[in-house]
Parts: C-alpha cells; structure tokens; sequence
C-alpha cells in the first residue's frame, strides 16, 4: 500500500512540473470594459485558471475595469460574493486597474470601489492598454 502511496504522490507531483513547465513566463492583460454579471463573473474565472496553470510566480495578470465594468466594483462594496473573487485573485497577485476618465464619467471617486487603491488607476483606460501591450503584456478580452 505505502508503495502504491508513494506512486501516486510521484506522479502528482511530476503532473504539476510538467503542467508549470509547459508555459513560458507571461504577462497579461485582461480587458473588462462591459457590465453583464455573467460575463464579468467568467472572466474572472479565466483569470484564476489562468493563475492555476501557470503558478502566480509565472505569470503578471493585469486587468483593466473602466466603462460599465466599473458598476461591478461598486456593488463589490456591499456584496461578498464579489468581494471574495476580487479578494481571491488580489492575493494571487492581480491587480485591477480602474480608468480615472470612467470615475470622472460616473461621478464619484475611488472610495466608491471596493478596495481600489490610487496606485490602481489610470488617467485613462485604453492608452493604458495599449501602454501595456507595448511594455510586453499580451492582450486578453474574454
């Protein structure tokens, strides 16, 4: 039994070498201009893929909220179930960048998002994504 034990645990440690090993290093860049909850909700889900099967040391994700995708980041304020996806990949070293023009837009200022810090945003979102491709980060828009 022990022998058998100790197969299983080789194999599932050589699965994830190999699974790691399988992707180069990336940066990324995920862009969220849009406000159907469903969509939103499954983007981030591709991030957290994303994260799983590279390991957060390999990769740099990135994602750009303005437009109605800001609306999420308010209602983040009062609702956990959003605070915990946000949380989740926060941890995981993903940093949401918020459009500074889109705040100007909806009238209201960085308090009004959950856990957005000024270093998050932006003067304005998409010379910020292009600034980003040119820096290396390969665009992503689910």
């Amino acid at each position: 039994m022990k022998t058998i034990f100790t197969a299983l645990l080789t194999l599932l440690i050589s699965q994830s070498l190999i699974a790691a090993e399988q992707y180069q290093e990336q940066k990324v860049l995920y862009h969220v201009n849009y406000h159907e909850q469903f969509r939103i909700s499954e983007t981030l889900v591709n991030v957290a893929n994303h994260l799983e099967a590279l390991g957060e040391e390999r990769v740099d994700i990135k994602v750009m909220m303005h437009g109605k995708a800001v609306e999420y980041l308010i209602e983040a304020v009062k609702d956990e179930g959003k605070q915990m996806q946000l949380d989740s990949l926060r941890m995981s070293g993903v940093q949401f960048l918020v459009c500074g023009n889109t705040l100007n837009g909806y009238n209201i200022t960085l308090d009004d998002l959950y856990e957005v810090e000024a270093e998050d945003m932006v003067q304005a979102g998409l010379p910020a994504i292009v600034d980003l491709q040119q820096k290396g980060y390969i665009y992503v828009r689910p």
